[in-house]
């Protein structure tokens, strides 16, 4: 049988139709070979529109490794993606959680039903399909690993918490250059780090968000009660509950929001600068950042 669903079949009205029973047996079909379209919650389907990257930001839970892999299953087996990249952490995130995983590509499929799980080549870090796709794992703390190899398609997971995230992300966008429309799922928990504010920024990227609320019928219901109770309106759970990308730290005199409403488009001459430092007391990768304030006075009407 020769099946090959489009984008468009991932679709709100699609879904309507199939679970009022109004679908034809084509579009039952379709359910069968992807069943995640019929259950899936609008924040994990694709968006529309002609994007480069879909960002789906979201709570501890809320679905997005289940998102980003059927993502991935449905460009290899339906989208005409032969070469995928994913993309993780370290090495062995990308092995344990997003191939292996309870929600991982190698789960998402019966032996012996419509598809067969595709195969781990531990030896290559390679994933293979019977249909001949392929997927390649890589690790944020080598970038240089992605200077090659070239792709159609893109997985990557928990993008606040690469190790050398912008140096990733750019040799990736460099080997996304395959294919009709190489195109790029990212999934991750939101934290306030250069890549993820620059990708929100980026008018090339679709963006989702979700709650580990909303997926709370399948977790544990004593996880939920437990978080709610714990963390429910503070920063940490507003982060990693409410899937919020909170900028301002707690306290903070100036904020983001400050910052931005008070923007010029040229300043006046100045009458005095001063440039204050606050050097860190080590260094190394682990030491604290540097602050660095520059200030200018001026007497001048409007200022």
């Amino acid at each position: 049988m020769n099946y090959e669903p489009c984008w468009s079949d991932w679709s709100l009205e699609w879904t309507r139709k199939l679970t009022t029973g109004e679908g034809e047996h084509a579009e039952f079909q379709r359910l069968i070979h992807a069943p995640f379209m019929g259950i899936a919650r609008p924040a994990q389907k694709p968006p529309p529109g002609d994007w480069r990257t879909w960002l789906f930001m979201g709570g501890r839970g809320a679905g997005k490794t289940r998102a980003g892999a059927e993502w991935t299953r449905f460009s290899a087996l339906y989208g005409g993606c032969r070469r995928i990249a994913l993309v993780g952490p370290t090495l062995s995130d990308v092995r344990e959680v997003m191939i292996e995983g309870p929600s991982g590509l190698r789960n998402l499929e019966v032996e012996g039903e419509i598809c067969n799980p595709p195969r781990y080549e531990s030896s290559r870090h390679r994933l293979v399909w019977d249909n001949g796709a392929e997927a390649y794992a890589f690790s944020s703390e080598d970038p240089d690993s992605l200077r090659g190899p070239q792709f159609d398609a893109a997985w990557c997971d928990e993008l606040a918490a690469w190790a050398n995230g912008e140096a990733v992300w750019d040799m990736l966008q460099m080997a996304l250059r395959t294919g009709k429309n190489p195109r790029c799922v990212a999934t991750t928990t939101p934290r306030p780090v250069p890549l993820i504010k620059r990708l929100v920024a980026l008018k090339s990227v679709a963006l989702t968000r979700g709650t580990t609320y909303d997926n709370a019928a399948n977790l544990a219901p004593a996880f939920i009660d437990n978080v709610e109770l714990e963390y429910a309106g503070t920063l940490l759970g507003r982060q990693e509950l409410d899937g919020e990308l909170i900028e301002d730290p707690s306290g903070a005199l100036w904020t983001r929001g400050m910052i931005e409403t008070s923007r010029i488009a040229h300043a006046p001459e100045l009458d005095e600068i001063i440039v204050a430092v606050d050097p860190p007391v080590t260094s190394g990768p682990h030491a604290d950042a540097c602050g660095i304030v520059a200030a200018g006075m001026v007497r001048a009407e409007g200022f």
